[in-house]
């Protein structure tokens, strides 16, 4: 929200400042985005810094705000500086001379390194969901390429509404990575699938609708193709089948090599993964203000790197400053630095580092599966997954984040093999495989991927609004298998709630309710139907 100046003021940023600005302060406020918004924000900042020590120099405040930035993950500081600013932290810098600064990329001295070249493909699809074929690209991947990156944006009507489209990329032996479609469709509209050591030969970008619905529409994306020309501090690595991800780690600046190579079959360290958290996660830098160490069992140089993945807030993508640290203690007092990551702790900090946590703790209790050619395959050693991690490990397997452990079998007579798959929690995660996992997971953190809204069709009936594009008022059908207590929702484009429509125990069955809609602004709406099993959500256009 910024103060209103003299400029072109679309309709959809009418909207905007409708749903978030209160009606008195419309003529005086609106809703902008871009880098200039950063500006009177940092200079908040500042004006925080010298009220603490109002002897600070410019040069003293900018080395302070650099010191204690957050890294912006991917980025070369040419093009982002230090970082994201950590007003946190500058602030408490100020106060108590705090030691920050040693996580930041742009002054760190690094042990590996890649020289690489990117090369960016435009291409443009004309998504038609009538048609059976067509709506896809081919293209060509050359030997020797570390990895690849396709993405998409899937704007919707007027570029306003979002799209229910699955971005699927097919190798040249016709195996499948897919992006997923967000719950919030109508808010995320990027769509992203990375692939590390891709086979050489003629790939595919095909679009979908959700079950063979979606708006027709010209989409746009890119195709990125790194090519690694040599390396410094990774002679290690050759022949490993990580190779590629390992490459494609370090030139990303999501992971670092070691004293005498990268070491990959070596077991990841929990300190270990610290550094690359804050290092590739945008993971806050954090000290206690209290100058009380959470932890008895560092050193002097992993206390910022233990305290900052431990604390509340500690991620970027937790904008609120709720949710739990993205690692958490063995003991009491105790971090265990040189202890081994397993993969349960693994999964719990990339799903914790992208913001997931009341996604996970809504699928705690709930049995845990892995797709395989659309079908959901229970995993069998479930039961050994921690309860308050099964959630966790739900959402890392759905996102692809981290792989399940598959073995077929089949009798003699089967038409079909028989298709188990376990997790292995309390397995080791060596740093060779540390690599093929944080290279899956930095695609879901740019795009903003959200996990599915598990509300699969056996929970309740798929609800309906009729008439669907409306003037005035629509009716919204739900159906439930058994009685439940509901809500019905109504949610604009950027996510505000407009209105609770029901909130109450309804038994089973079909019911109604009418959404008055007549003192709204024209354009898409959501409106959310949760039950105590899951969540669905529809989108309505108000004409």
């Amino acid at each position: 929200v910024s103060t209103r100046a003299i400029s072109p003021l679309m309709a959809t940023a009418a909207q905007a400042d409708v749903a978030v600005i209160e009606p008195a302060f419309l003529p005086f406020y609106t809703i902008k985005s871009g880098t200039s918004m950063s500006t009177p924000h940092v200079a908040g900042i500042v004006a925080l810094m010298l009220e603490a020590k109002p002897s600070l120099s410019p040069a003293q405040v900018k080395e302070i705000i650099q010191k204690t930035a957050t890294n912006m993950p991917n980025r070369e500081s040419w093009e982002v500086g230090a970082g994201y600013v950590n007003a946190y932290a500058a602030v408490d810098m100020v106060f108590r001379s705090s030691n920050f600064g040693s996580t930041v990329n742009s002054t760190r001295a690094f042990v590996s390194s890649v020289n690489s070249q990117a090369a960016v493909q435009p291409f443009t699809v004309d998504f038609n969901p009538a048609l059976t074929a067509g709506n896809q690209f081919t293209f060509n991947v050359a030997p020797g390429t570390n990895s690849i990156e396709v993405k998409i944006a899937a704007t919707g009507l007027l570029g306003q509404t979002g799209n229910v489209i699955n971005l699927i990329v097919l190798d040249p032996s016709g195996l499948q990575y897919r992006s997923g479609i967000p719950a919030l469709f109508a808010l995320t509209v990027d769509r992203s699938v990375a692939v590390a050591a891709p086979p050489s030969g003629t790939w595919t970008v095909r679009l979908e609708g959700l079950n063979g619905v979606a708006l027709p529409e010209t989409i746009t994306g890119t195709i990125s193709r790194l090519t690694a020309s040599g390396t410094s501090g990774l002679g290690d690595i050759v022949g490993h089948p990580a190779e590629a991800s390992i490459k494609t780690a370090i030139n990303s600046r999501l992971m670092d090599g070691l004293n005498g190579g990268f070491k990959p079959k070596d077991a990841l360290k929990r300190i270990q993964l610290a550094d690359y958290l804050l290092m590739g996660q945008a993971i806050r830098q954090y000290l206690p203000t209290t100058g009380v160490r959470t932890y008895s069992d560092l050193g002097a140089n992993d206390v910022l790197l233990a305290e900052s993945v431990s604390a509340r807030g500690a991620a970027l993508r937790d904008q609120n400053h709720q949710n739990n640290g993205v690692m958490l203690p063995t003991a009491d007092g105790k971090f265990s630095p040189t202890s081994n990551a397993d993969r349960v702790t693994v999964a719990y900090a990339l799903v914790q580092g992208l913001g997931f946590q009341r996604q996970a703790l809504e699928r705690n209790g709930r049995p845990v599966s892995v797709q395989v050619e659309g079908k959901s395959i229970p995993i069998d050693d479930a039961a050994t997954i921690p309860a308050a991690m099964e959630g966790y490990v739900s959402i890392a397997l759905e996102l692809n984040l981290i792989n399940a452990f598959f073995t077929s079998t089949q009798g003699a007579f089967d038409l079909k093999p028989v298709i188990r798959a376990t997790f292995k929690p309390k397995q080791t995660v060596t740093r060779g495989e540390f690599a093929v996992i944080v290279t899956r997971t930095f695609p879901h953190w740019e795009a903003v991927t959200q996990p599915a809204a598990r509300m699969a069709a056996e929970f309740v009936a798929e609800p309906n609004a009729y008439p669907n594009l409306f003037s005035g008022s629509t009716t919204i059908r739900y159906t439930l298998p058994q009685a439940d207590y509901v809500t019905v929702e109504v949610y604009n484009v950027l996510g505000s709630k407009v209105k609770t429509l029901v909130q109450a125990y309804k038994p089973a069955g079909s019911h109604d309710v009418t959404f008055d809609g007549s003192q709204l602004s024209s354009g898409t709406y959501l409106y959310k139907v949760n039950t105590s099993t899951g969540t669905s959500a529809r989108r309505m256009i108000l004409n």
